[in-house]
């Protein structure tokens, strides 16, 4: 089966540098990157010092920073923000950027348990985490289409709110849902607009891509029509040849999206890589 050029995607060093952040973000877009992402973790669990810059504020400075390249967060942690504050939020980046926000939503899981915490936050169960998951973009989406919404749910009350401005895309920015577990896959085929799953293997994906498409038939939604991202770390010194294989090895003909994250120091020769690889599948 053969499938268009994939597209390609950044994940940003969120180190206190931000200078370089803005000049890999140029960067990415003169060599025609699609997009650009940030994470959203307060102290991230995989960096010593646990030190980074916060996801949406940094994405609102990117926004004056660049012309064409969508920004996105890969991924927002539900539990993190209240449901109206990250509909507003995202609203106003959306607008900053004139319509190139992409919002990456995520459960968060048991490598960021410490890291919630240690900050005061709950870590919940995962079927907790799932329905703050559903109830959050139920409200994102009446909020940012509706000019009087409210909604009761398990978690979260609405009441006649409004929500202004809206956002610049329409009906709403697209919202793409990471991760691998089959309850977060049901939540992709009922409501999101794309999957993103992380350092995946072939195997898994077979599965996984098979369930989505099973629940995608299932509600009658199509298939087609979910973005699916693979997202992982990009192996320093590689050959192109040993960076195609790597790639091969965790994506499949229907990964139509390849983001790549670089490490604390991503350097210009390594976004050219992967864009010339990427091109290659």
């Amino acid at each position: 089966m053969s499938r268009l050029t994939p597209k390609i995607g950044c994940l940003l060093p969120l180190n206190s540098d931000f200078g370089h952040i803005v000049e890999i973000s140029q960067f990415c877009e003169q060599l025609g990157y699609d997009s650009i992402w940030a994470f959203d973790h307060l102290s991230p669990y995989w960096i010593k010092s646990g030190a980074s810059l916060e996801c949406w504020t940094t994405l609102a400075a990117l926004a004056s920073h660049t012309r064409k390249i969508k920004i996105g967060s890969l991924v927002t942690n539900a539990t993190l923000r209240h449901p109206s504050l990250l509909a507003k939020i995202t609203s106003t980046v959306d607008i900053m950027s004139h319509g190139r926000v992409i919002l990456g939503l995520g459960t968060g899981d048991n490598l960021s348990r410490h890291e919630l915490t240690a900050f005061g936050y709950r870590y919940e169960s995962i079927d907790e985490r799932i329905i703050r998951l559903r109830e959050t973009i139920r409200i994102l989406k009446g909020l940012w289409t509706s000019n009087d919404f409210s909604y009761a749910g398990r978690l979260f009350r609405i009441s006649h709110a409004k929500l202004e401005p809206k956002p610049a895309q329409k009906p709403h920015p697209p919202i793409w849902i990471g991760g691998q577990h089959h309850k977060l896959i049901d939540v992709v085929a009922e409501l999101a607009d794309g999957w993103n799953y992380w350092n995946i293997t072939r195997k898994q994906l077979s599965e996984r891509t098979n369930y989505l498409r099973d629940r995608c038939a299932r509600r009658q939604r199509s298939f087609n029509h979910i973005v699916k991202s693979w997202s992982g770390n990009i192996p320093p010194h590689q050959t192109v040849d040993e960076l195609l294989d790597y790639l091969k090895k965790r994506s499949d003909t229907t990964t139509e999206y390849f983001i790549g994250y670089f490490g604390g120091v991503t350097i210009r020769e390594t976004l050219e890589k992967f864009a010339e690889v990427v091109r290659k599948l």
